[in-house]
Protein backbone atom coordinates (compact mmCIF):
# COMPACT_ATOMS: atom_id res chain seq x y z
CA UNK A 1 0.00 0.00 0.00
CA UNK A 2 1.52 3.43 -1.29
CA UNK A 3 0.85 6.72 0.83
CA UNK A 4 -1.88 7.61 -1.74
CA UNK A 5 -3.75 4.45 -1.03
CA UNK A 6 -3.22 5.28 2.39
CA UNK A 7 -5.02 8.51 1.98
CA UNK A 8 -7.49 7.36 -0.39
CA UNK A 9 -8.49 4.73 2.85
CA UNK A 10 -9.06 7.93 5.22
CA UNK A 11 -11.23 9.61 2.30
CA UNK A 12 -13.40 6.69 2.66
CA UNK A 13 -13.15 6.96 6.58
CA UNK A 14 -14.70 10.47 6.13
CA UNK A 15 -17.28 9.38 4.14
CA UNK A 16 -18.44 6.73 6.19
CA UNK A 17 -18.19 9.47 8.80
CA UNK A 18 -20.08 11.92 7.47
CA UNK A 19 -22.70 9.56 6.57
CA UNK A 20 -22.69 8.50 10.50
CA UNK A 21 -23.33 12.73 10.84
CA UNK A 22 -25.83 12.81 8.18
CA UNK A 23 -27.72 9.82 10.16
CA UNK A 24 -27.45 11.04 13.76
CA UNK A 25 -28.47 14.70 12.16
CA UNK A 26 -32.18 13.03 11.18
CA UNK A 27 -32.32 11.18 13.85
CA UNK A 28 -32.31 14.20 16.32
CA UNK A 29 -34.33 16.66 13.74
CA UNK A 30 -37.05 14.07 13.79
CA UNK A 31 -37.79 13.83 17.60
CA UNK A 32 -36.64 17.52 18.09
CA UNK A 33 -37.64 19.50 14.86
CA UNK A 34 -36.63 23.33 15.98
CA UNK A 35 -32.95 21.97 16.19
CA UNK A 36 -32.65 22.16 12.57
CA UNK A 37 -33.12 25.49 12.45
CA UNK A 38 -30.63 26.51 15.50
CA UNK A 39 -27.88 24.15 13.82
CA UNK A 40 -28.32 26.15 10.59
CA UNK A 41 -28.39 29.28 11.99
CA UNK A 42 -24.75 27.96 13.76
CA UNK A 43 -23.27 27.08 10.55
CA UNK A 44 -24.28 30.43 9.39
CA UNK A 45 -22.59 32.36 11.99
CA UNK A 46 -19.60 30.15 11.61
CA UNK A 47 -19.08 30.80 7.86
CA UNK A 48 -19.77 34.49 8.60
CA UNK A 49 -17.21 34.46 11.30
CA UNK A 50 -14.07 35.11 9.40
CA UNK A 51 -15.25 36.78 6.80
CA UNK A 52 -16.29 39.25 10.03
CA UNK A 53 -12.87 39.18 11.20
CA UNK A 54 -10.96 40.20 7.93
CA UNK A 55 -13.33 43.06 7.00
CA UNK A 56 -12.79 44.21 10.84
CA UNK A 57 -16.45 43.62 12.35
CA UNK A 58 -17.29 42.62 15.61
CA UNK A 59 -16.80 39.31 16.25
CA UNK A 60 -19.65 37.02 16.77
CA UNK A 61 -18.41 34.12 18.83
CA UNK A 62 -20.49 35.09 22.18
CA UNK A 63 -23.45 34.58 19.73
CA UNK A 64 -22.23 31.38 18.27
CA UNK A 65 -21.03 29.97 22.03
CA UNK A 66 -24.91 30.63 23.06
CA UNK A 67 -26.36 29.04 20.50
CA UNK A 68 -23.69 26.26 21.29
CA UNK A 69 -24.85 25.67 24.67
CA UNK A 70 -28.76 25.90 23.42
CA UNK A 71 -28.49 23.27 21.34
CA UNK A 72 -26.07 21.25 23.97
CA UNK A 73 -29.10 21.77 26.30
CA UNK A 74 -31.85 20.78 23.80
CA UNK A 75 -29.88 17.26 23.14
CA UNK A 76 -28.72 16.48 26.78
CA UNK A 77 -32.80 16.93 27.91
CA UNK A 78 -33.67 14.48 25.06
CA UNK A 79 -30.92 11.85 26.13
CA UNK A 80 -28.70 12.40 23.57
CA UNK A 81 -25.89 13.82 25.29
CA UNK A 82 -24.58 17.49 24.19
CA UNK A 83 -21.83 16.36 21.80
CA UNK A 84 -24.07 13.87 19.54
CA UNK A 85 -24.14 16.31 17.14
CA UNK A 86 -20.40 17.60 16.64
CA UNK A 87 -18.51 16.00 13.68
CA UNK A 88 -17.79 12.18 13.80
CA UNK A 89 -13.69 11.54 13.44
CA UNK A 90 -12.48 8.26 13.84
CA UNK A 91 -8.89 10.31 14.84
CA UNK A 92 -10.13 14.07 16.38
CA UNK A 93 -6.23 14.60 16.56
CA UNK A 94 -5.93 14.76 12.99
CA UNK A 95 -9.42 14.98 11.78
CA UNK A 96 -8.63 11.63 9.78
CA UNK A 97 -6.77 13.30 7.50
CA UNK A 98 -3.94 11.59 8.59
CA UNK A 99 -1.66 15.35 8.85
CA UNK A 100 -1.86 17.71 11.88
CA UNK A 101 -2.19 21.13 11.56
CA UNK A 102 1.75 21.81 11.24
CA UNK A 103 1.93 19.39 8.34
CA UNK A 104 3.53 16.30 9.95
CA UNK A 105 1.86 13.11 9.70
CA UNK A 106 -0.36 11.86 12.48
CA UNK A 107 0.51 9.38 14.69
CA UNK A 108 -2.38 7.24 13.39
CA UNK A 109 -1.14 7.56 9.74
CA UNK A 110 2.08 6.02 11.17
CA UNK A 111 0.36 3.26 12.44
CA UNK A 112 -1.17 2.44 9.08
CA UNK A 113 1.97 2.72 6.91
CA UNK A 114 3.50 0.57 9.88
CA UNK A 115 0.77 -2.16 9.93
CA UNK A 116 0.51 -2.16 6.54
CA UNK A 117 4.59 -3.40 5.86
CA UNK A 118 4.22 -5.92 8.76
CA UNK A 119 0.78 -7.20 7.29
CA UNK A 120 2.73 -10.64 5.72
CA UNK A 121 4.30 -11.26 9.27
CA UNK A 122 0.61 -10.82 11.15
CA UNK A 123 -0.60 -13.44 13.24
CA UNK A 124 -2.49 -15.97 11.45
CA UNK A 125 -2.43 -18.76 14.38
CA UNK A 126 -6.38 -18.56 15.80
CA UNK A 127 -5.35 -21.43 18.30
CA UNK A 128 -2.66 -19.20 20.24
CA UNK A 129 -4.06 -17.36 22.77
CA UNK A 130 -4.04 -17.35 26.61
CA UNK A 131 -7.53 -17.80 26.60
CA UNK A 132 -7.25 -21.40 25.06
CA UNK A 133 -4.01 -22.08 26.82
CA UNK A 134 -4.21 -26.01 27.64
CA UNK A 135 -2.13 -26.80 30.77
CA UNK A 136 -3.45 -30.28 30.35
CA UNK A 137 -0.95 -31.17 27.46
CA UNK A 138 1.98 -31.02 30.12
CA UNK A 139 2.51 -33.55 32.37
CA UNK A 140 1.59 -33.68 35.94
CA UNK A 141 4.63 -35.71 37.17
CA UNK A 142 7.11 -33.98 39.62
CA UNK A 143 10.58 -33.36 37.74
CA UNK A 144 12.06 -30.20 39.86
CA UNK A 145 11.90 -29.49 43.77
CA UNK A 146 8.35 -31.28 43.64
CA UNK A 147 6.52 -29.40 40.98
CA UNK A 148 5.77 -30.59 37.55
CA UNK A 149 6.21 -29.85 34.03
CA UNK A 150 2.33 -28.84 34.37
CA UNK A 151 2.94 -26.44 37.30
CA UNK A 152 6.24 -24.47 35.51
CA UNK A 153 3.90 -23.91 32.17
CA UNK A 154 1.34 -22.64 34.63
CA UNK A 155 3.75 -19.94 36.41
CA UNK A 156 4.97 -19.22 32.40
CA UNK A 157 1.90 -18.73 31.69
CA UNK A 158 0.81 -16.35 34.09
CA UNK A 159 4.08 -14.53 33.95
CA UNK A 160 3.41 -14.06 30.28
CA UNK A 161 0.04 -12.91 30.55
CA UNK A 162 0.91 -10.23 32.72
CA UNK A 163 4.08 -9.26 30.09
CA UNK A 164 0.97 -8.97 27.81
CA UNK A 165 -0.98 -7.23 30.00
CA UNK A 166 1.27 -4.70 31.05
CA UNK A 167 2.75 -3.79 27.73
CA UNK A 168 4.44 -1.80 26.77
CA UNK A 169 5.21 -0.80 30.59
CA UNK A 170 7.42 -4.01 30.70
CA UNK A 171 10.90 -5.19 30.01
CA UNK A 172 12.80 -4.65 26.99
CA UNK A 173 13.45 -7.94 26.17
CA UNK A 174 11.92 -11.41 26.98
CA UNK A 175 14.03 -14.22 26.23
CA UNK A 176 12.56 -17.62 26.36
CA UNK A 177 14.99 -20.61 26.40
CA UNK A 178 14.84 -23.87 26.29
CA UNK A 179 14.64 -27.42 24.25
CA UNK A 180 12.34 -28.07 21.29
CA UNK A 181 8.21 -28.89 21.81
CA UNK A 182 8.06 -27.06 25.34
CA UNK A 183 5.82 -24.62 23.96
CA UNK A 184 7.82 -21.82 23.56
CA UNK A 185 6.65 -20.70 20.35
CA UNK A 186 3.06 -20.58 21.55
CA UNK A 187 3.81 -18.62 24.28
CA UNK A 188 5.27 -15.83 22.11
CA UNK A 189 2.40 -16.33 19.72
CA UNK A 190 -0.03 -15.81 22.71
CA UNK A 191 1.63 -12.53 23.83
CA UNK A 192 1.68 -11.38 19.96
CA UNK A 193 -2.36 -11.60 20.22
CA UNK A 194 -2.85 -10.40 23.44
CA UNK A 195 -0.81 -7.33 22.65
CA UNK A 196 -2.36 -6.84 19.46
CA UNK A 197 -6.14 -6.86 20.74
CA UNK A 198 -4.85 -4.47 23.01
CA UNK A 199 -4.69 -2.12 20.56
CA UNK A 200 -0.92 -2.04 19.69
CA UNK A 201 1.05 -3.05 16.70
CA UNK A 202 3.27 -6.21 17.26
CA UNK A 203 4.79 -8.87 14.57
CA UNK A 204 6.48 -11.99 14.56
CA UNK A 205 9.49 -13.09 12.35
CA UNK A 206 11.22 -16.64 12.32
CA UNK A 207 15.08 -16.38 12.59
CA UNK A 208 15.85 -17.08 9.36
CA UNK A 209 13.38 -14.95 7.77
CA UNK A 210 14.65 -12.34 9.82
CA UNK A 211 17.94 -13.05 8.55
CA UNK A 212 17.43 -13.03 5.22
CA UNK A 213 16.05 -9.98 4.70
CA UNK A 214 19.16 -8.93 6.75
CA UNK A 215 21.73 -10.56 4.40
CA UNK A 216 19.47 -8.89 1.30
CA UNK A 217 19.90 -5.29 2.85
CA UNK A 218 23.44 -6.22 3.30
CA UNK A 219 24.18 -7.31 -0.47
CA UNK A 220 22.32 -3.50 -1.04
CA UNK A 221 19.34 -4.52 -2.32
CA UNK A 222 16.11 -2.60 -1.43
CA UNK A 223 15.01 -4.12 1.81
CA UNK A 224 12.89 -1.90 4.33
CA UNK A 225 14.06 -2.61 7.69
CA UNK A 226 12.70 0.21 9.47
CA UNK A 227 9.38 -1.42 10.63
CA UNK A 228 11.37 -4.33 12.21
CA UNK A 229 13.25 -1.64 13.97
CA UNK A 230 9.88 0.70 15.02
CA UNK A 231 7.34 -2.09 15.51
CA UNK A 232 6.33 -1.64 19.15
CA UNK A 233 6.74 -5.26 19.94
CA UNK A 234 8.47 -7.85 17.80
CA UNK A 235 8.93 -11.54 18.06
CA UNK A 236 11.78 -13.18 16.56
CA UNK A 237 11.29 -17.10 16.82
CA UNK A 238 14.20 -20.05 16.58
CA UNK A 239 16.64 -17.51 17.23
CA UNK A 240 20.25 -19.95 16.44
CA UNK A 241 18.59 -21.81 13.17
CA UNK A 242 19.90 -18.93 11.05
CA UNK A 243 23.32 -18.84 9.07
CA UNK A 244 26.01 -17.37 10.68
CA UNK A 245 26.98 -14.91 7.77
CA UNK A 246 30.06 -12.40 8.17
CA UNK A 247 29.35 -9.08 8.80
CA UNK A 248 25.17 -9.61 8.97
CA UNK A 249 24.24 -11.58 11.74
CA UNK A 250 26.22 -10.79 14.34
CA UNK A 251 26.41 -6.84 13.62
CA UNK A 252 22.42 -6.60 12.15
CA UNK A 253 21.25 -8.65 15.22
CA UNK A 254 22.93 -6.36 18.16
CA UNK A 255 22.29 -3.14 16.20
CA UNK A 256 18.34 -4.59 16.31
CA UNK A 257 18.71 -5.58 19.81
CA UNK A 258 20.36 -2.18 20.57
CA UNK A 259 18.51 0.70 18.65
CA UNK A 260 14.88 -1.35 19.80
CA UNK A 261 16.21 -1.19 23.56
CA UNK A 262 17.64 2.33 23.30
CA UNK A 263 14.17 3.41 22.03
CA UNK A 264 12.05 1.70 24.61
CA UNK A 265 10.66 -1.12 21.93
CA UNK A 266 9.82 -4.21 23.05
CA UNK A 267 11.54 -7.55 22.24
CA UNK A 268 10.61 -11.46 22.46
CA UNK A 269 13.20 -13.83 21.39
CA UNK A 270 12.30 -17.19 21.45
CA UNK A 271 15.38 -20.19 21.25
CA UNK A 272 16.29 -23.33 21.63
CA UNK A 273 20.31 -22.01 22.95
CA UNK A 274 21.08 -22.87 26.00
CA UNK A 275 22.12 -19.01 27.66
CA UNK A 276 25.81 -20.92 27.44
CA UNK A 277 25.33 -21.35 23.86
CA UNK A 278 23.76 -17.81 23.24
CA UNK A 279 27.37 -16.53 24.64
CA UNK A 280 29.22 -18.87 22.05
CA UNK A 281 27.26 -18.13 18.72
CA UNK A 282 26.69 -14.54 19.14
CA UNK A 283 29.27 -13.13 21.83
CA UNK A 284 29.92 -11.15 24.32
CA UNK A 285 28.37 -8.36 23.48
CA UNK A 286 25.07 -9.27 22.07
CA UNK A 287 24.85 -12.37 25.38
CA UNK A 288 25.89 -9.29 27.88
CA UNK A 289 22.52 -7.20 26.18
CA UNK A 290 20.49 -10.02 26.30
CA UNK A 291 21.21 -11.09 29.99
CA UNK A 292 21.27 -7.29 31.11
CA UNK A 293 19.02 -7.78 34.10
CA UNK A 294 18.33 -3.79 34.03
CA UNK A 295 16.33 -4.67 30.40
CA UNK A 296 16.23 -8.26 30.38
CA UNK A 297 13.57 -10.83 31.91
CA UNK A 298 14.68 -14.71 31.19
CA UNK A 299 12.44 -17.85 31.59
CA UNK A 300 14.00 -21.25 31.00
CA UNK A 301 11.15 -23.73 29.74
CA UNK A 302 11.91 -27.48 31.44
CA UNK A 303 10.22 -30.75 30.69
CA UNK A 304 9.16 -33.68 28.07
CA UNK A 305 8.69 -32.54 24.15
CA UNK A 306 4.73 -32.32 24.13
CA UNK A 307 4.89 -32.83 20.18
CA UNK A 308 5.66 -36.59 20.53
Amino acid sequence: MSISDVLAAYSQIRQQNELEMQRRRREVYARIPSLEDLCGKLETLMIERPLRRLSGQSDNGEEIDALRARIAAALEKEGFGAHYLDPVFSCAKCRDTGVLDDASHCDCFKKRLLEDKLDAARLTDDAASFEKFDLGRFDATPIENGRSQRDMMARIRDICMAYADSFPDCSSILLLSGSVGLGKTYVSKCIMRRVIERGYTAAGFTAYRLFSLFHQHRLGEDVDLDPIFEVPLLIIDDIGTEPMTKNVTKEYFFDLINERTAAGRKTVIVTNLAFHDIDERYGERIFSRLMDARDSQKILFKGKDIRY
